[in-house]
């Protein structure tokens, strides 16, 4: 039974499916069998897929489910070490229904936009409701994305705001920094552990690696 990891926002734009990927793309370098679940209804994962095809990368299936798609989800965690599961940038039923049987939730956040950071509010109750309704189990983290290498005070005040209370969902120690290599491996059908060369690269490497291990990405259920 594979382990299965929800992303998701209550906003766009920060970095969701990009992050997906490259995480995803990780695990199958070290081995891991890996599907990708797409619940949002724009196609970026199904043209990543092809272009990762035509570039003779190895496949990494991707599946749709709209809905609740918790069965989806069981159906799919049998297959696979990994499942990743990308939900819409706004509070959804795929979402919602995806924390009830998932292992991990990951909501990303661009902790420099006020309104960015305001979403939490609602992406923590909902959260915090499937853990108490129906998935105890759940762990649930915030991901800062898209911090700017020498701008990180707005990272850092929200991080101290989070563990000041812990009703909220608890930030990862690992943030994401702005580097055009992780959106410029996705362009080519790839992720960043499959680039041989690029600006940032060892530092993007290292940031998945250590969100992998935060998470307990590679603990696989026995």
């Amino acid at each position: 039974m594979g382990k299965v990891i929800v992303f998701g926002s209550d906003k766009g734009g920060v970095g969701k499916t990009t992050t997906l990927i490259n995480i995803a793309v990780m695990a199958t370098q070290k081995g891991l069998s890996t599907i990708i679940l797409k619940s949002d209804k724009n196609n970026d994962l199904f043209h990543w897929a092809e272009i990762r095809a035509d570039n003779g990368l190895q496949q990494i299936p991707v599946y749709e489910a709209y809905g609740d798609i918790s069965k989806e989800i069981q159906k799919l965690q049998k297959l696979c070490d990994l499942l990743f599961v990308d939900c819409a940038g706004h509070d959804c039923s795929e979402f919602r229904s995806a924390l009830t049987v998932s292992n991990v939730a990951l909501t990303l956040v661009k902790p420099s936009s006020m309104f960015e950071k305001t979403t939490l509010t609602t992406v923590t109750k909902t959260i915090r409701t499937a853990q108490i309704k129906h998935n105890p189990e759940l762990q649930p983290y915030v991901l800062m994305t898209r911090v700017k290498p020498h701008k990180t005070q707005a990272a850092t005040a929200l991080d101290d705001e989070l563990r000041g209370n812990e009703v909220w969902i608890q930030p990862l120690r690992t943030r994401i920094s702005e580097l055009d290599v992780f959106e410029n491996a996705v362009n080519e059908g790839a992720g960043v552990h499959e680039v041989e060369k690029a600006s940032s690269l060892s530092a993007a490497k290292a940031q998945l690696e250590l969100i992998a291990n935060e998470i307990d990405l590679f603990d696989l259920p026995i």
